[in-house]
């Protein structure tokens, strides 16, 4: 199964999309770990003009960091690079498909913030432009910083579901940790996620106690009209039970490629999504918990560079196993059905630097606890230096763990 370390080496030099991306120098002025949390409520459209209205300052610096970022990284002009990558896609009828009441949310954001409509919808495709950005301009592979590492557990008879992720993301988002309240009347549920501003969702979890965080895994294939990542986050969390959840991921179809972990008041599981295929990944037979990175598992639907790498090399992409450290980090933590992941355990492991988990990328760890009342914890920095803050649902305080 295992193919010599030459091998992969080569591989990796060959595709830099399975390892870095350029990190934009610019960075914000915000003290580190200043979470911002915003209440919204109304209309779609009515808490996206509330969240532009209330966070237009920080919108307005972390769009100049994000243009900043694309005309560094691809060396074009970045209104012209946005107009090219909205051309170059067509995002927009999936959205309307599957989370119609998304488009009007991101619209209103652009009114309250007084930005233009294209720019926060280009805002919103993180994922989607790390994976096709360089593909549109014909100039080499893509690349990217992602970093993220994800735990989840099952609902034990002496503990309760966990869904967990430290985000790692370009450094100039750092400093603008968000926590968006929505309370949406249409549906009666209510949402927490963690997030930047103007950004409509990393993850969160919602007040069913169905959860969800994301790695990227690029080396899957991916779809310039799929549903983009942030609006698949959404469209799971508008859910209210972990079955209609799946159900949703086995209905859509995704443009960047990402391991979605879901769980709910029994169970969690992950699932990695290429364009048109979901497989579930599980550590071995009977686990009683799951964790990710960012790289394949189970799907080996690929890309096509990749796959005719492996066929140059003559290496069988059904048996190659992508290395990671962080994964093998959490591989000799998490060996067997004995070892007890608490929510004490989950920090430790987020906490570790010598692990790579808790990197200089790190923008925060959350650790969500789904019961009847679940629970929110948010450290909004790296985990070592930021202590844990908890959110419920009812009455929306916060504690500091």
């Amino acid at each position: 199964m295992k193919k010599p370390l030459s091998l992969l080496l080569s591989l990796i030099l060959a595709f830099a999309l399975l390892s870095h991306r350029s990190i934009g120098q610019v960075e914000p002025s915000l003290a580190k770990g200043n979470l911002r949390v915003l209440v919204l409520e109304g209309t779609p459209y009515e808490r996206g003009l509330k969240h532009g209205k209330s966070l237009k300052e920080d919108i307005h610096a972390l769009v100049g960091f994000w243009k900043a970022d694309i005309e560094q990284t691809y060396k074009i002009e970045p209104d012209v690079f946005i107009k090219r990558f909205l051309d170059y896609t067509d995002f927009p009828a999936a959205i309307e498909r599957w989370t119609p009441e998304l488009l009007e949310e991101v619209r209103g954001i652009a009114d309250g913030a007084g930005l233009d409509y294209d720019t926060v919808f280009a805002f919103q495709l993180v994922d989607e432009m790390w994976v096709m950005g360089t593909e549109m301009l014909g100039n080499g592979h893509n690349t990217t910083i992602d970093h993220c590492t994800t735990i989840g557990v099952q609902k034990s008879p002496t503990g309760l579901s966990i869904v967990s992720q430290t985000l790692d993301i370009p450094t100039f988002y750092h400093g603008f940790q968000t926590l968006l309240h929505i309370k949406e009347p249409e549906s009666n549920l209510q949402t927490m996620l963690f997030t930047f501003p103007g950004f409509i969702a990393a993850n969160g979890l919602n007040s069913s106690s169905v959860a969800v965080v994301v790695n990227a895994v690029q080396q899957l294939e991916h779809s310039r009209d799929g549903l983009p990542v942030a609006f698949v986050i959404r469209g799971i969390l508008q859910k209210k039970t972990y079955k209609e959840a799946v159900k949703f991921i086995h209905t859509i179809k995704f443009a960047a490629p990402q391991n979605y972990m879901i769980g709910g008041l029994e169970t969690v599981e992950s699932f990695e999504c290429s364009a048109t295929h979901v497989e579930e990944y599980s550590p071995f037979p009977g686990s009683l918990f799951t964790y990710h990175t960012n790289h394949p598992l189970k799907n080996r639907h690929l890309t096509p560079e990749l796959l005719e790498a492996f066929k140059s090399r003559n290496i069988d992409p059904q048996e190659y196993e992508f290395k990671c450290p962080r994964f093998e980090a959490l591989q000799m933590i998490l060996q067997n059905n004995d070892v007890e992941i608490s929510i004490g355990k989950l920090k430790d492991i987020f906490s570790d630097r010598d692990t790579i988990i808790n990197n200089r990328s790190t923008f925060g760890a959350t650790i969500m606890v789904l019961s009847e009342s679940p629970e929110l914890l948010i450290s909004p920095g790296r985990p070592d230096e930021m202590p844990f803050q908890a959110f419920r649902f009812d009455g929306f305080h916060s504690i500091l763990h």
